[in-house]
């Protein structure tokens, strides 16, 4: 009887730390950029920060948006190499053997073809693959009256 106190004081104290640890957390940031966009989350440093960066135009979006479809594409490809050596490694029917091949080599041209995309435009012009050349397009000027 004695043990089962014990569960239950130290089962209420984890309960109340977690129940009470929120009103810890520092949720009223100040989170605006320079351009007056106010972020969903604040991310001062690192890889998110790239994507609020001050500059707020449409060629950095867009920039931003192509490094993460390759990116994406890259890690679906690993992913997808992953379940077929699983699948590969997992059975022992034939069937399945050449079902784990044929991903594989899709995977193959897969990927092949997302570094093919990249080297292309590489080597025609670097500014495609930063799309630096989206920063030279303005926006039209309205006439006021």
């Amino acid at each position: 009887m004695r043990n089962f106190s014990r569960v239950n004081t130290v089962l209420g104290l984890v309960l109340l730390s977690a129940t009470l640890a929120p009103m810890l957390a520092l949720a009223q940031q100040n989170c605006t950029t320079a351009s007056g966009f106010v972020q969903l989350a604040c991310t001062p440093s690192g890889a998110l920060s790239n994507l609020y960066s001050s500059q707020g135009d449409l060629s950095s979006f867009i920039n931003s948006l192509f490094k993460f479809a390759i990116a994406i594409g890259a890690i679906g490809a690993v992913l997808r190499l992953v379940y077929a050596g699983y699948l590969y490694m997992g059975s022992d029917l034939w069937n399945k053997k050449s079902q784990a091949k044929q991903i594989m080599s899709d995977v193959t041209i897969g990927l092949l073809l997302l570094l093919g995309i990249w080297l292309i435009l590489y080597q025609i012009n670097p500014d495609i693959v930063s799309l630096s050349a989206l920063k030279t397009i303005t926006p039209p000027q309205t006439q006021s009256q």
